[in-house]
């Protein structure tokens, strides 16, 4: 079901990181907001591969259900 959530995610926040290094060119200050970003990927990719996984679990058991009479 989230088959294309983890490039869209990509997607954004390469966005941001390139925003980011446009916006902000001393290295110092660039480093600790690139590391939100990056913290903000993984929470988001892990959200979704949960969420896909309990979807596969809930139409698999439904499935199951439903198909027994």
């Amino acid at each position: 079901m989230f088959t294309y959530a983890h490039t869209v995610i990509d997607t954004v926040q390469t966005a941001k990181t390139n925003t980011l290094k446009t916006i902000v060119t001393d290295v110092k200050v660039r480093e600790p907001l690139q590391a939100i970003i990056d913290a903000e990927t993984k929470f988001a990719k892990s959200m979704t591969d949960i969420a896909d996984g309990l979807y596969t679990q809930f139409t698999s058991q439904f499935q199951k259900f439903t198909t027994k009479q």
